[in-house]
């Protein structure tokens, strides 16, 4: 049986309508922790990062590569972007509420 102190685990996905474009992994909802992983049938990269995110801001990740974070306090998941390198491609998420 669950606590109130037990955590709730949620899941997720986004898919970026258009190639270099940044859009929101989410709607406003507060995490202490997330892993996001690049879908497996993406043939481009997927860039992570915040709002002005672009395939200059980082590496990128290729398909079933991941990415974590971790917070003190919490972080929101409308203040994380994602771009990807193709249209249509995207993410899984996963997250513990805050």
């Amino acid at each position: 049986m669950a606590t109130s102190e037990s955590p709730v685990i949620m899941a997720g996905e986004k898919t970026v309508a258009a190639a270099g474009t940044a859009e929101a992994l989410s709607s406003t909802k507060r995490v202490k922790a997330l892993t996001i992983v690049a879908k497996g049938g993406n043939t481009g990269q997927v860039y992570v990062g915040g709002s002005d995110v672009s395939s200059s801001t980082n590496d990128g990740l290729d398909a079933r590569e991941s990415v974590s974070f971790e917070a003190e306090g919490w972080m929101d998941l409308a203040d994380i972007y994602i771009d990807c390198g193709v249209s249509g491609e995207g993410v899984d998420f996963y997250a513990v509420k805050a």
